[in-house]
């Protein structure tokens, strides 16, 4: 199997201190290994709405960059039988939820079975922490647009690269996935940055319960470090902002009104 995500996926025996010969690749059959992995242990795939007992998985996507690379994520997991949750960010340079492709991807996600939420970045309104109120009003503001996009309440948010004052913190009104009773209560797995290129997440075993952060911009049909994927996505954004220009503004027939 490509890109292996445990250092003891053949046996449960194997000492977690074994050196991982086939680091892990971002790319979608490795994350489908990882999906098949957490099946065959028997865990159960649920959501926000409430505590996670043994042997459940909160399974979400920060979207940062890509919808349809998320729209990928989101069939895969389908085809495994397994839901999650996607947040997205109305602050992000990379895509604009309510353009068409984008609102496209999110219905397609939705109708898989997955839920949506949203994905707030406090450092497009402050550097330093805010009074609550504050953040509060800012975060439901964004969530009446996105629940335009999905016509469904949004009662979940994911804050983006999260400073400290937002951890282990519970607001009123919504959800946040970094409550203790979903950060510090259970197991904690993020890919951020392709960390587990070098920290595979199951290294030291398969917790009883836990959160589980895979960033859909991350993996590919073929692997790619970090800084790669990042320029890629850049690049494909300009290809598509230039289709944009020259389709709206710049060939022949179109208004200009």
């Amino acid at each position: 199997m490509v890109g292996s995500l445990s250092q003891h996926e053949e046996a449960d025996s194997v000492s977690a201190g074994t050196e991982d010969s086939n680091p892990i690749q971002f790319t979608y059959d490795t994350y489908e290994e990882l999906l098949v992995q957490l099946r065959s242990r028997g865990y159960e795939f649920t959501s926000y709405d409430g505590s996670v007992t043994d042997g459940e998985v909160l399974l979400r996507h920060d979207v940062d960059w890509s919808p349809q690379r998320a729209t990928k994520i989101a069939e895969i997991e389908a085809d495994a039988g397994v839901s999650a949750t996607y947040f997205f960010l109305l602050s992000s340079p990379f895509y604009n939820a309510l353009y068409e492709e984008n609102r496209d991807a999110i219905d397609r996600i939705t109708s898989l079975g997955h839920d949506v939420g949203l994905h707030f970045s406090t450092h497009q309104y402050w550097s330093s922490e805010p009074a609550d109120e504050d953040l509060v009003a800012a975060v439901d503001r964004e969530r009446d647009i996105l629940s335009s996009v999905v016509d469904e309440p949004i009662d979940v948010v994911s804050f983006h690269i999260p400073p400290d004052w937002v951890l282990k913190r519970s607001y009123d009104g919504f959800v946040s996935t970094y409550e203790k009773r979903f950060f510090t209560s259970i197991a904690y797995r993020g890919d951020s940055n392709q960390r587990w290129r070098d920290s595979p997440p199951f290294a030291d075993g398969f917790p009883g319960r836990l959160q589980i952060l895979v960033h859909p911009g991350l993996w590919a049909e073929s692997d790619q470090m970090f800084a790669e994927r990042l320029y890629r996505e850049r690049d494909d954004r300009h290809l598509a902002i230039s289709e944009f220009l020259n389709y709206q503004f710049i060939e022949d027939g179109v208004s200009r009104s």
